[in-house]
């Protein structure tokens, strides 16, 4: 029974990360293609890319903006969704889902600015470009991305302990870093592998990697589960049941993703 359990957990947790990530490129991707229908690009949002019909009429400034809109909107929801975490006193699935979204939120931002100085073709990178920002700055400002993204490693590995509705899935060293393997790792790992799938058809290769390699930063909460302390198990046991409402979460966001988004829609 225990097994099955945690079975359930990775189970949940996948499909809540999945659903978060998906969400994260479409408000990230949307962020772009706003700005850019407000800014006179004539844009088509995609599933995971905005194509823009034209920009070379547009200002620098317009086009940084547009540029920047979508690693914006990452980093506002990281916030919004960090806070919407922290006020909650509970740690449901619904909690879950909204800490998954805020750590993507963040990952997204400080990714794009940790790759800034090497992808001139990722957000950031193309706003240097355009700006001609110089290389110190820009390295200056990836290895303060590199460090916040660390930070926010370091802080990740207590909240998702706090899912766990048994005392004896935290009772020690390895037994946290066995449940964070359910609630991080794994996820992550079969999650990508899903939104990879998603993904299809190849536009950059950078689209391709991204899940995967954004997820890295995972393994520091991971490992370090063992040293965290004084963590007691949630009230709601729902975690320990495959939910409904997040398979069905799951399904409609999918769908909008490939179905509608993935064609384009004018905006």
């Amino acid at each position: 029974m225990p097994l099955m359990l945690l079975r359930n957990v990775t189970i949940n947790s996948t499909i809540l990360y999945t659903s978060a990530f998906l969400l994260t490129t479409i408000l990230h991707e949307l962020g772009h293609g706003i700005t850019g229908a407000l800014l006179g690009s004539d844009p088509i949002l995609h599933h995971n890319f905005v194509e823009h019909g034209s920009v070379d009429h547009l200002s620098p400034h317009r086009q940084i903006a547009i540029a920047l809109a979508g690693p914006a909107v990452s980093l506002l929801q990281g916030f919004v969704a960090g806070l919407v975490f922290l006020k909650s006193q509970k740690r449901s699935l619904f909690e879950l889902f909204v800490l998954w979204w805020s750590v993507l939120g963040f990952a997204n931002f400080l990714g794009y600015l940790m790759i800034g100085p090497i992808f001139s073709v990722g957000d950031i990178g193309k706003a240097y470009s355009i700006a001609g920002t110089p290389l110190w700055v820009q390295i200056s400002l990836a290895v303060v991305g590199a460090a916040l993204l660390l930070l926010v490693a370091y802080k990740m590995s207590s909240p998702f302990l706090q899912f766990s509705s048994r005392a004896e899935w935290i009772e020690d060293g390895t037994a946290r870093k066995r449940f964070s393997l359910r609630t991080l790792i794994l996820p992550w790992i079969v999650g990508s592998a899903i939104i990879t799938v998603l993904y299809l058809p190849i536009i950059a290769v950078v689209s391709i990697i991204y899940p995967v390699m954004s997820g890295m930063v995972f393994i520091f909460p991971w490992q370090n589960a063992v040293n965290v302390r004084d963590i007691q198990p949630a009230s709601d046991s729902a975690i320990e049941r495959i939910s409904t409402v997040a398979v069905v979460l799951l399904a409609i966001v999918a769908g909008v993703f490939r179905l509608i988004l993935a064609p384009g829609i004018p905006l």
